[in-house]
């Protein structure tokens, strides 16, 4: 009798422990890893190594030198937040790979940002199929202190597989600019001359040249000075 009922607990024993395996395996062929679209091989030169910190941008128009330095550089793995406003419900999404860089002008004590990161191209439908895989490009978007107020700098950015241009600046050839258009902030009833001496060096930019591989390495004032 003894025996009977030592066998069938340990029957019991083995079949609860082999619907515990399966719901385990059940439970982790459920589960799927949300995406992260992380920096290719391809993507290391353009992310300014040489941008370290201590580093001045010296920019002259041949009478005088504006300076910037690179004070804080960072890379990270960032989840997407998004915010469900009043009705929703706040959920995080995939995750992407960025590296920041600030700069500091000190003559007028103003920040910018430059943000280079790998982003999915279908934005909305990667935001609502975080398990999926969609193609990404390197994205760098420039901005600066207080960027949503009427006087302050407004965000600037492009795609890295935007078409480029060959520019000769300074003796130097740069075979892969992005020219970051600002022309169309003047239409905001600031004035124009009075940008950089209240606002910041690059807030006074009209067109910022940006090569892939040097970072920026000139721009045009709304005065119409060559900053190279």
């Amino acid at each position: 009798m003894k025996i009977a009922i030592l066998k069938h607990i340990a029957i019991l024993l083995v079949l609860s422990c082999i619907l515990l395996v399966c719901a385990t395996c059940k439970k982790e062929e459920g589960e799927k890893e949300i995406v992260t679209y992380r920096f290719t091989n391809e993507d290391q030169p353009k992310l300014l190594p040489h941008y370290i910190i201590g580093k001045f941008l010296n920019f002259t128009d041949g009478d005088s030198v504006k300076k910037i330095e690179v004070i804080e550089t960072g890379q990270k793995i960032i989840q997407l937040l998004h915010v469900g406003g009043m009705y929703g419900k706040d959920r995080y999404l995939f995750y992407y790979e960025e590296k920041r860089i600030i700069l500091k002008d000190y003559i007028n004590e103003k920040h910018y940002t430059l943000v280079i990161k790998r982003y999915p191209i279908d934005g909305p439908g990667a935001e609502a199929n975080i398990h999926k895989i969609f193609s990404s490009r390197l994205i760098l978007e420039l901005t600066g202190d207080s960027y949503y107020t009427q006087y302050g700098f407004r965000p600037t950015w492009f795609n890295f597989d935007d078409p480029t241009t060959k520019l000769s600046l300074n003796g130097l050839t740069f075979e892969k600019i992005h020219i970051m258009d600002r022309s169309y902030h003047a239409g905001l009833g600031i004035r124009q001359d009075d940008w950089e001496s209240r606002k910041g060096i690059l807030n006074g930019a009209k067109y910022i040249y940006y090569d892939e591989n040097y970072g920026i390495v000139g721009f045009d004032s709304f005065d119409s000075q060559q900053w190279r």
